[in-house]
């Protein structure tokens, strides 16, 4: 958008690649995701950007809902869990599998009428952590529990119940079939830096930025600062906390630099000898409530992969072990829960957001009590130094959030010049 109305654009990323949290690990067998996968049918300025880049997006992503349970150390098929001893749920609720019960309270909690109506909500009633939430809808501590086991945030507690409000209703705005991105999510990032004519500064970090009525001046950890007229900085807020911004900013952009909660993640990426989950009459989908496993989804039979993904508490204790420990407890666990596994996996990698330094964590998510805090943030606009990522979205999230908060940061910018 700035080189097309004219503007000379310097990219500046510390990483040697683009894409932050779009990351195909292009080395491991069958280009598994680290970051952003699904493309949900409301992502239009996406669909837009890779139409530019022809960059084709393809059938799947979706998540099967015939899935394996490994609950209290028992496994239980989804079609056998009324009867199952790992059933400790009260009998209003005793027939709601696991990855269900959220969907069941959801149509209980107050909804939103548009994506972007959360800006404009009552704080007071819909601010408060997603456990009060839950309880006053009449969720049993047993469900309380097993809804916390694999949550899009790191507690109950400290999830806003906004935003999960928020969260539906852009999926609600966008309900339909979920798409890849052909070759790996990595592939647009890299189609869109192509088509620039100024420079892509790969590896390139910054310690501070200084703002001033004339500019802003990007000081680089190596070589000559960069004087601009305006910059657009799209780093996430839990890996801004140790950098240094000098020069007035709004006092919401500050709070939310240093307080706005995001998600820690975790995954474990294996190789299957067979894909196993193919002849054992299981389901191939684990969902546990157990920390180093979370969830447990098969990438692919051609390699045959697994992949865990673990959040919260759960991602923090896996980060804590070494890649032996961790990899030996994780193949335990699996074939404790599927015995078709046995003698099957080996450990390829292990990938935390929350030790990768430009990220530190997978993606945001509105605290308890942030709420206010965020609709003014995501509302602000600098005079020089200016802000995007999915971190101040206002009516999307993930992939289509950035690409929101970054046109409307560059459209700020073009008024300016």
């Amino acid at each position: 958008m700035l080189e097309a109305a004219g503007a000379k654009v310097v990219v500046v990323e510390a990483e040697q690649r683009v894409g932050g949290r779009l990351h195909t690990l292009d080395d491991l067998p069958g280009r598994p995701e680290a970051g952003a996968i699904q493309i949900g049918q409301g992502y239009r300025r996406m669909e837009a950007h890779a139409a530019r880049c022809r960059i084709a997006l393809i059938p799947g992503g979706a998540e099967s809902r015939d899935i394996l349970y490994r609950i209290g150390g028992v496994t239980v098929a989804g079609k056998d869990w009324a009867g199952s001893p790992a059933n400790r749920l009260p009998p209003a609720e005793h027939a709601i599998p696991p990855a269900a019960l959220a969907s069941t309270y959801w149509a209980k909690l107050p909804v939103l009428a548009t994506p972007d109506s959360w800006l404009s909500a009552d704080f007071a009633a819909l601010d408060v952590a997603y456990i009060e939430a839950l309880a006053r809808a009449g969720a049993s501590d047993e469900a309380q529990r097993l809804i916390g086991a694999n949550l899009n945030g790191n507690s109950l507690a400290t999830l806003s119940q906004l935003h999960v409000a928020r969260s539906l209703a852009i999926f609600r705005s966008g309900a339909g079939a979920t798409r890849l991105i052909a070759g790996g999510a990595q592939r647009l990032p890299e189609a869109m830096s192509a088509r620039l004519d100024g420079p892509v500064r790969l590896g390139t970090r910054i310690r501070a930025l200084r703002g001033d009525r004339d500019g802003v001046t990007v000081d680089l950890a190596k070589g000559r600062p960069i004087r601009a007229r305006h910059a657009i900085c799209t780093i996430p807020f839990a890996a801004m906390r140790a950098l240094p911004v000098i020069g007035e900013i709004d006092p919401a952009i500050r709070r939310a630099v240093a307080t706005l909660a995001y998600t820690h993640a975790t995954f474990a990426y294996l190789a299957a000898k067979t894909p196993f989950w193919k002849h054992d009459g299981l389901p191939a989908t684990l969902w546990t409530d157990e920390a180093l496993l979370g969830r447990v989804f098969v990438l692919g039979e051609d390699p045959p992969m697994l992949k865990t993904f673990v959040t919260g508490a759960g991602a923090d204790a896996t980060d804590a072990l070494s890649d032996d420990v961790a990899g030996a407890r994780i193949i335990a666990a699996i074939e404790a829960a599927r015995p078709s596994a046995k003698g099957q996996l080996t450990l390829l990698r292990r990938f935390s957001w929350q030790r990768e330094p430009s990220a530190r964590a997978i993606y945001h998510h509105i605290g308890a009590g942030q709420a206010a805090m965020m609709a003014r943030a995501v509302q602000t606009e600098g005079a020089r130094l200016h802000f995007a990522g999915e971190h101040l979205s206002r009516g999307a999230s993930g992939i289509e959030g950035a690409i929101e908060s970054g046109e409307r940061a560059a459209a700020v910018v073009l008024a300016g010049l």
